[in-house]
């Protein structure tokens, strides 16, 4: 993925933490997902191929099913990376020519196209934003300069992969 895509990505994720009116760190995505027009369903029996999937229920609302088998902070990285496809490729809220198209369209968490790049970037871009990245970073460097990512995992309530990737693909960490 380009730079340019990451920083539209980047963008856009902070464009919906203020027209949602989104508290950083999310300590629940689920009522994210209610205050953006959605619904969240665990199902058991989901393909092994995949962690979860999104599809529009009707013109203002949509359903994102997961499944239950997942640590708390992969599903709120599921269900982010769900919302990444809702507003990068099916134009929820963005483009309403897009969106009034998806009639039967299922996105699913899965494979590694350049739209699941996307998704993923998006997903570690709302749970993770920019600038409170940062904040966390720096607040918890030691004086030789290290960085607990366990810490900045826990605040943001994702995986230490998540916070240690978002950390890399910001530049702050190596």
């Amino acid at each position: 993925m380009d730079s340019s895509t990451r920083i539209f990505i980047d963008n856009l994720a902070e464009a919906v933490i203020d027209a949602y009116g989104i508290t950083i760190p999310i300590d629940n995505i689920e009522d994210v997902v209610k205050k953006i027009g959605g619904e969240i369903v665990e199902k058991a029996d989901l393909d092994d191929l995949y962690d979860g999937t999104i599809r529009k229920v009707d013109q203002s609302s949509f359903s994102i099913v997961i499944s239950p088998f997942q640590s708390e902070g992969r599903k709120a990285f599921t269900v982010a990376h769900e919302l990444g496809h809702l507003f990068l490729h099916m134009g929820f809220g963005v483009d309403p020519d897009l969106w009034s198209r998806q009639n039967d369209t299922i996105y699913r968490r899965f494979g590694t196209s350049e739209q699941e790049y996307q998704a993923n970037e998006f997903a570690a871009a709302l749970l993770m934003p920019q600038k409170e990245y940062l904040s966390e970073l720096l607040r918890n460097k030691t004086d030789d300069g290290k960085v607990c990512i366990s810490e900045i995992a826990d605040y943001f309530h994702v995986s230490n992969a998540a916070a240690g990737n978002r950390g890399k693909f910001l530049g702050y960490l190596i």
